[in-house]
């Protein structure tokens, strides 16, 4: 509907990582709809995979609205939801990005953003390595 782009970028053998199949997917999730849902028709979502020592480090970028600067430190509590997405999408529980660092903390991995209001966000996120 929104006419917005999505690029993968990953090379060819990644390790495989161990962890709850479901939850890793409710990672992946939360974080699409997050950039699908913030970035305006024509933009472009960018999905990168890579590996890095033993982490699986992933990186979803997009060309959305961004995440102002004096409320980036929020983003990770329960309920947050920034200013400028409220005024633009009016549901949503403010639970999403909660939920993805509670999982990857269970999973000994982390995630990580940078952002900048009005050009858009990439969240990183790293997971170890089984292998």
């Amino acid at each position: 509907k929104k006419d917005i782009k999505i690029k993968l970028e990953a090379p060819e053998n990644l390790p495989k990582i161990s962890g709850d199949p479901e939850k890793m997917r409710m990672v992946v999730q939360n974080l699409l709809d997050n950039a699908v849902r913030y970035t305006m028709s024509g933009g472009v979502v960018i999905i990168r995979l890579k590996v890095e020592g033993k982490e699986v480090i992933s990186e979803i970028e997009d060309t959305g609205i961004g995440i102002p600067a004096g409320q980036q430190g929020s983003v990770f509590k329960k309920f947050f939801r920034g200013s400028n997405a409220m005024k633009l999408v009016t549901d949503g529980s403010g639970l999403g990005l909660f939920i993805v660092q509670e999982i990857l903390q269970k999973h000994g991995g982390k995630v990580s953003f940078k952002s900048t209001e009005g050009k858009g966000t990439i969240f990183t996120f790293s997971i170890p390595s089984s292998s």
